[in-house]
């Protein structure tokens, strides 16, 4: 007898220590055995071993499937959506994005209960998702300039053009062909940085220096726009990889450009803040929507895809910029307000 309770013991603690949530469920759906992985993910802070499942769960998505395995003994695989104490359809329209997914296997044990055991593949699902709509988003900019330049090339094949107008045609291929090494190049940059293939290379150097390398590559586009960028340096002193800082900033000064009318101001200024140094882009353009804001950051998302596409955006820049602060341990931040601008904050630390 002490044996069998030694080895009952030794099942439970091997229960208990799964990862995989674990629930033994009599034919009238009472939980006989929960490990602390079941309610864990369950999000329960009392023990739901005695409880029925109707008391855990309001759909009947889950009762319906542990009936059909007393019924006719087979295993029942599937993934059901949770938000709190709502399952399926209820669980996504009141979870708005934030429900758990959940991965089910249930098995008959005898004529009496059947186990569910159950895993959560939230994350699985939403980068999924997040693969999908990356591969959907690639074709999309790539196929928006590959279409002109298949079409004004067939159209400068032909002979009755004249030279003029063969001039314009082929700086209208050359324009998308350089929007095209723009994604790419942008692409491979994002890929490098996902990879921690790029070991950057810290030095010691100022904001100052910082701010004056992004002014020479941005004074250009700024003056397309008759739009005056303001830069405030403090003289600071920073260890970080330079060309990767500017190239952030960069980033951060070309998207408050293109997304400010023409004649307006655009301020570039840093400031200490503890062991942080503060770079930060302000305009007065046209502001992003609350929404919008938790989404900036994510690659090919634009706010307005019309206006970026007019100036040349890649929809890649404030993404490659969050991967910067992060090689740098440190954060990226937007704050806006429609209609009245938007101010972005790259802190690093100092050293």
């Amino acid at each position: 007898m002490p044996k069998k309770r030694s080895e009952k013991n030794r099942y439970l603690q091997i229960i208990e220590a799964m990862g995989e949530g674990v629930l033994l469920i009599s034919r009238k759906h009472r939980i006989a055995l929960a490990n602390t992985s079941a309610e864990t993910m369950l999000g329960m802070n009392k023990t739901v071993e005695g409880k029925r499942l109707e008391e855990i769960f309001s759909n009947g998505t889950l009762l319906e499937y542990v009936d059909a395995v007393f019924a006719d003994g087979e295993r029942k695989m599937f993934r059901i959506s949770s938000y709190h104490d709502a399952i399926g359809e209820d669980a996504v329209v009141r979870g708005k994005g934030r429900e758990k997914q959940y991965e089910f296997c249930i098995t008959l044990l005898d004529d009496k209960y059947a186990v569910a055991m159950f895993s959560d593949v939230t994350m699985l699902e939403r980068l999924e998702v997040v693969r999908q709509d990356f591969i959907s988003n690639v074709s999309h900019e790539l196929k928006t300039p590959l279409t002109a330049i298949a079409g004004f090339a067939e159209t400068l094949a032909e002979e009755s053009l004249t030279e003029e107008e063969r001039k314009g045609f082929a700086r209208i291929i050359q324009k998308n062909a350089l929007h095209m090494q723009r994604i790419i190049a942008d692409l491979l940059l994002l890929t490098s940085l996902d990879r921690s293939e790029i070991a950057p290379t810290m030095e010691r150097t100022t904001d100052t220096r910082i701010l004056q390398e992004v002014k020479a590559y941005t004074q250009y586009k700024a003056s397309t726009k008759d739009i005056e960028v303001i830069y405030t340096s403090s003289d600071e002193a920073i260890l970080c990889s330079e060309s990767l800082v500017v190239q952030a900033l960069i980033n951060l000064v070309i998207n408050a450009v293109s997304y400010s009318p023409q004649k307006s101001k655009v301020s570039v200024s840093t400031k200490r803040k503890g062991e942080m140094l503060e770079f930060i882009v302000s305009d007065r353009g046209y502001g992003i929507a609350e929404e919008d804001i938790p989404r900036i950051f994510e690659r090919f998302y634009r706010v307005d895809k019309a206006r970026s596409r007019e100036d040349g955006g890649t929809g890649l820049g404030l993404s490659i910029v969050r991967h910067i602060a992060i090689i740098h341990k440190g954060t990226i931040k937007a704050e806006s307000v429609l209609g009245e601008g938007s101010v972005f904050t790259l802190s690093l630390p100092v050293s």
